[in-house]
């Protein structure tokens, strides 16, 4: 087990809240500092035992630490390494969670900056949405370059596997690929089908008392927070927008087939789904 003395987390939010107390349960981590813009939310992370001292100085806050986690929204990771870069102390690690992976290697050319998602999340947000099991089990992608310091990312690696979680490495390239079809895609159709429900309930209002498990289900994460899935989409946009029309041409295939009254097509759709989601 990796133990480090002093580790910053900037965004104490769902994902910086869980990982303050998985840290700290694990016992990985001697003293968390929690940073932050919001004093409320700060109270809230130290309440509720996710950090052990807080401060909304950013630099303050990274002084002699040896791991900094940038759990900033998207749009602020790049702008929140580099303010903190230069009064990092030396051997520094620094990594962050962001769903978009290409965007953000491209601008910080750091070797000990580990670009790194945990695949783990809630359609809730703020520290009081923070679990200390969130990410048991979890897959967490790290997306190491050329240049990357191989100590560095064995740091970030054993930390996250300390916490009980399943480390994969990926190119920010394929990442960034494959995300949009498991993770940004179906945010989309989420969304999608809850506003075409809503346009349907402006003029048949009884629909909304027909939402079974089954519609809960597929739109729980349209609940999300729109602004951070709204800079996701516009950071993976030309992989979204991929993703998007591959699905137009599966959609119009089962289109046509319950058109021309396809049992037997349908039924070897629905089959392999069901095979598929099985195993996942």
């Amino acid at each position: 087990m990796n133990k480090l003395n002093r580790v910053t987390i900037i965004g104490v939010g769902l994902i910086g809240g869980s990982l303050g107390l998985a840290l700290k349960e694990k016992r990985i981590a001697k003293r968390i500092i929690g940073v932050g813009r919001r004093e409320e939310s700060l109270k809230i992370a130290l309440e509720r035992g996710e950090v052990d001292e807080t401060t909304t100085d950013l630099i303050s806050g990274v002084k002699d630490v040896n791991l900094v986690v940038i759990a900033t929204p998207l749009e602020l990771t790049v702008e929140t390494f580099e303010k903190i870069i230069p009064h990092l102390k030396k051997g520094c690690v620094v990594t962050d969670v962001g769903s978009v992976k290409g965007p953000i290697l491209e601008r910080i050319d750091n070797p000990l900056f580990i670009g790194g998602h945990p695949l783990a999340g809630s359609e809730r947000r703020g520290p009081q949405a923070a679990r200390v099991d969130l990410f048991r089990e979890a897959t967490v992608v790290l997306t190491p370059v050329e240049k990357t310091d191989e100590k560095a990312l064995a740091l970030v690696k054993g930390m996250w596997q300390d916490l009980g979680t399943k480390v994969l490495f990926l190119s920010p390239e394929v990442h960034d690929e494959l995300v949009a079809f498991t993770s940004h895609l179906p945010h989309i159709l989420a969304t999608s089908l809850t506003n075409l429900i809503r346009e349907i309930a402006e003029k048949e209002e009884r629909i909304l008392s027909l939402m079974g498990e089954g519609f809960r289900d597929t739109t729980r994460i349209a609940a999300s927070p729109p602004s951070m899935w709204k800079e996701i989409c516009l950071a993976n946009k030309e992989r979204v927008l991929s993703a998007i029309k591959r699905f137009k041409v599966v959609l119009s295939e089962m289109e046509e087939a319950l058109s021309k009254g396809e049992g037997d097509e349908l039924l070897h759709r629905f089959e392999k789904a069901k095979e598929t989601r099985d195993k996942l």
